[in-house]
């Protein structure tokens, strides 16, 4: 049974979220790859056992485990 406070149509659909649609400057371009933290170097972590993280300063995405933060080139910890 509906809960008759509920104004929302069941057939309504999926509603996407605003910044699906909003396009970044430069978002045209290739990715770039800008490398993999000395730590998962250090210790030898295979391709795998890594994620990617964002770089707004490089344009790029690096490799390191989960919880590393700051990027290897330019050392930005605010993705």
């Amino acid at each position: 049974m509906s809960d008759p406070k509920d104004d929302r149509k069941p057939d309504a659909g999926v509603l996407r979220f605003p910044q699906s649609r909003v396009r970044m400057s430069g978002s045209g371009e290739p990715l770039k790859i800008i490398g993999t933290s000395q730590l998962a170097g250090v210790l030898g972590a295979p391709s795998e056992q890594t994620s990617g993280h964002w770089c707004s300063h490089c344009r790029g995405i690096w490799y390191g485990y989960l919880l590393e933060v700051t990027c290897p080139v330019c050392g930005n910890r605010h993705g």
